[in-house]
């Protein structure tokens, strides 16, 4: 491991490097997609008339979690999956997996959402946390430690 200023940069072989660079860029563009779509979608909400407003405060709050989440899958990808950290791994696979979850089980299947737009998100997670899990297998061969293994 190498520390150069504030940062910690790891020093895993090229594959776990390489791994870890393609998870970082993956994550931070499912966080990308998220945050801006929350952005945009929580701009142009009218405020509802009283039958309404009910539905369009959860439909709020569902945006501004979108919001939350994108900015967490950013600021967990270049601050700890880019040096290959264990917990950075863990926490954006069980997070963002379980955000993913739930939006496929809830809008997707029922159809509310439409199926290529509604994917796009899970499937970006999906080749994110493969490529963490690649990372972190490639970093632990024997006599290597991660900063926080």
């Amino acid at each position: 491991m190498y520390h150069l200023g504030s940062a910690i940069l790891t020093h895993d072989g090229p594959l776990a490097g390489r791994a870890a660079r393609l998870a970082t860029a993956l994550y931070v563009l499912w966080g990308v997609l998220h945050l801006g779509l929350g952005v945009v979608m929580l701009m142009g909400s009218p405020p509802a008339d009283p039958p309404q407003a009910e539905l369009a405060a959860e439909s709020r709050m569902f945006f501004v979690c979108a919001v939350v989440f994108g900015a967490q899958a950013i600021a967990v990808a270049l601050a700890m999956n880019r040096v290959n950290s264990r917990f950075g791994h863990w926490l954006n696979l069980l997070t963002l997996g379980a955000v993913d979850l739930a939006f496929v089980v809830v809008l997707v299947v029922p159809g509310h959402v439409d199926l290529v737009g509604g994917l796009s998100g899970p499937v970006i997670w999906l080749l994110a946390a493969t490529a963490s899990a690649v990372a972190r297998h490639a970093g632990s061969g024997p006599g290597q430690r991660h900063p926080d293994s």
